[in-house]
């Protein structure tokens, strides 16, 4: 594959210069079921965030923010950076080999991952992965396949109407490989990817949806870092019913303003058309896509600029922050003499604020907004969805306000108590987008009927020996229940993994 030889052949390039060298490090995969506690400790400023706003982050940056952090392994901090040094510290080898498996169950009350929007069937069924991860200096190789037949009746799983048919259902959660310097990493494979605010869906990439393969470079210097994702999308059979080969791109830049400042600015780009390539231009990660016009180039794709902060005015409080805007608003007809008629903005926000609750816990605060027509455009080819999922969040039309409180248990386990709400309109992002004076005339929030969706839950996640928890269970009550007025719901909605594991590992020669 052109892509992956390019990037074996700039590793080998860079690997030449021994100073250069770092060793490499594998990601802390987002359904690990210890991250919470590290989240834990980040909220409540026990310890630096190692990668403001991007997740995941590799395992050597945790632990590198754990040692300079200098935690009293005497209090509960500690004993959770100690319990965190166990789960995540690499070999000291220079080349290194090991494999991870654990079996169980998967226990849900609908297939769905997003439990404000369930959806499919419930059941108890079998679940199974395996790690195998390998370092080789500064190149890093992992791979995680998985048994896991509830992606059978997921309807956001693009798979499932051909696995419906087998005994198994598979998936590869995590499959890379990386090539990490001190000072620049490259990425080539298919892992899952957030954006934004810890813990909530980020408004550029998100965690959504499942993971698709993709290249990325960073940048990672002490006050800056540049971070780029491209990848192909699959096709679309547009309006001209005609097949669209389409391509994502995103890139950001990160400002370290102060130990307790970060700002961002970033932009992603869906270019889509029935012979188009994935040209020079767009994937340039130095030019700005959003005006194209300026490299004499028609305005050919949909393009979403964006912002991120990320501020710790003091040790004990986190606020985060991140706007985008995907089209600016026209409030009446024919602003610039155009002919264009008035329009709602397309555009979304995410606050989010967290900090320390005596002396173990942590709580958190946020609020996002997603308008009505965010995400999609007039050719639905380029709308910001792959295999029917959005790329950042799924669901558009919404305002959802949580707080929610994390206690950690023995050091091992995170139990976090949460109240949620949820506004939903009746806009999706697989809809057609409006036209014309039907366009002028869709609210920029809350399409048709609202439903209204009020949660008392909890989750918890951890570990202990060889047993892995995570799950996730709640009350829920709607009212305008599937945006009928006047039709209520109650019932309970959860999703709980249970597994036994062992792992192995050593040198390799």
């Amino acid at each position: 594959m052109p892509v992956l030889r390019r990037l074996l052949a700039l590793a080998l390039l860079l690997g030449a210069g021994a100073p250069l060298w770092a060793q490499g490090s594998p990601y802390v995969p987002l359904d690990h079921p210890l991250l919470p506690l590290a989240e834990l400790l980040i909220s409540r400023g026990d310890i630096a965030d190692p990668s403001p706003m991007i997740r995941p982050f590799r395992r050597a940056d945790l632990i590198r923010v754990l040692n300079a952090a200098a935690l009293d392994t005497s209090a509960s901090a500690g004993r959770i950076g100690e319990r965190l040094r166990q789960a995540f510290t690499d070999s000291d080898s220079s080349a290194w080999f090991r494999v991870a498996a654990r079996g169980g169950l998967q226990m849900f009350t609908r297939a769905r991952r997003d439990l404000l929007h369930p959806a499919g069937a419930d059941g108890v069924r079998f679940y199974a992965d395996a790690a195998f991860e390998g370092r080789a200096g500064p190149l890093v190789l992992v791979s995680r396949p998985a048994a896991e037949n509830r992606l059978k009746v997921d309807p956001d799983w693009a798979g499932a109407g051909l696995q419906r048919q087998k005994n198994q259902a598979y998936r590869f959660i995590d499959a890379y490989i990386a090539a990490q310097f001190r000072q620049a990493r490259l990425f080539y494979g298919q892992m899952d990817r957030n954006w934004g605010p810890a813990q909530a869906l980020g408004l550029s990439i998100a965690n959504y949806g499942y993971p698709r393969s993709d290249v990325g470079f960073d940048l990672a210097l002490r006050d800056l870092q540049f971070t780029v994702v491209a990848t192909q999308l699959t096709d679309v059979r547009a309006a001209d019913s005609l097949d669209h080969k389409r391509y994502f791109l995103a890139h950001r830049l990160n400002l370290r303003v102060s130990s307790r400042l970060n700002l961002a600015l970033w932009e992603t780009g869906l270019l889509a058309g029935p012979n188009q390539s994935f040209n020079p231009l767009f994937r340039n990660p130095m030019t700005l896509l959003s005006f194209p016009i300026q490299q004499g180039q028609a305005d050919d794709r949909n393009t979403i600029i964006g912002g991120d902060l990320s501020w710790r005015p003091a040790r004990r409080l986190l606020l985060e922050g991140q706007a985008m805007i995907d089209d600016k608003w026209r409030l009446r007809d024919d602003p610039g003499h155009t002919g264009e008629l008035r329009h709602p903005g397309r555009y979304a926000f995410t606050i989010r604020g967290s900090g320390a609750i005596g002396a173990t816990g942590s709580w958190s605060a946020s609020l996002a907004l997603l308008s009505s027509l965010a995400y999609r455009t007039t050719d639905s080819a380029k709308s910001f969805i792959d295999r029917g999922v959005g790329i950042g969040p799924h669901f558009p039309d919404n305002l959802v306000m949580s707080i929610a409180m994390a206690q950690p248990v023995a050091r091992r386990w995170v139990v976090t108590p949460d109240l949620t709400l949820l506004r939903q309109g009746e806009g999706r992002i697989d809809a057609p987008f409006p036209v014309d004076r039907e366009l002028s005339d869709t609210p920029e929030l809350f399409i048709g009927t609202v439903a209204s969706t009020y949660r008392i839950g909890t989750s918890v996640s951890g570990s202990a020996g060889g047993f892995a928890l995570s799950g996730n269970a709640g009350l829920h009550h709607t009212t305008n229940a599937d945006h009928v007025r006047g039709r209520s719901r109650t019932r309970l909605e959860a999703r709980l993994v249970a597994t036994f594991g062992w792992s192995i590992g050593g040198p390799l020669r």
